[in-house]
């Protein structure tokens, strides 16, 4: 087996997203389908994770789409946020949306790498670096299924507890956790 080396990009034309399978097809769907449109628009940004074998037996490889994630600014308002967070918030805060967050299914369930909390960490620096240049109080996070919610939440994120799934970080409690 090769060994690849893997780095974050910002989505630019030229990658395959065809390819692209993290075993959710609304997820592959919108990459594909969407991804592109939400950059050229101004309304999120995408990072792609790149995965790069290296060059074995002068056989010819090129990078693969293993990863993305896509963040936009967003509106909190501090009534909707759960209890232990509302204090603190402005009533209608800056903050910042997780709004696609996806791993293809050939990097999951690797304990050693732990490439979705990998993926995780590059957002939220990626949304520290930009609470840097334009603030923001808190990241949102929408859990697609109550699996996803579990993850989250073992991984710093706070439920509200509403049937919507919405979950909370405070931008000081990821800055915390990624020194």
């Amino acid at each position: 087996m090769n060994p690849a080396s893997y780095r974050v990009v910002k989505l630019a034309p030229g990658f395959d997203l065809g390819a692209f399978d993290c075993g959710e097809p609304s997820y592959n769907e919108w990459l594909t389908k969407d991804a592109r449109r939400a950059v050229d628009s101004g309304s999120a940004a995408v990072h792609l994770l790149i995965e790069t074998p290296t060059e074995e037996d002068d056989q010819p490889t090129g990078d693969r789409v293993v990863g993305y994630f896509a963040i936009c600014p967003t509106l909190i308002v501090r009534d909707d946020a759960p209890k232990q967070y509302r204090r603190g918030l402005l009533r209608s805060a800056p903050g910042w949306l997780l709004a696609k967050l996806a791993l293809d299914q050939s990097l999951r369930g690797n304990p050693g790498h732990q490439w979705g909390r990998q993926l995780l960490r590059e957002a939220l620096l990626t949304i520290m670096a930009a609470a840097e240049l334009g603030g923001g109080q808190a990241i949102i996070v929408d859990p697609d299924n109550a699996g996803l919610v579990a993850w989250h939440a073992a991984n710093g994120f706070v439920s509200t507890g509403r049937p919507d799934l919405r979950m909370y970080m405070k931008v000081a409690t990821a800055r915390r956790y990624l020194q």
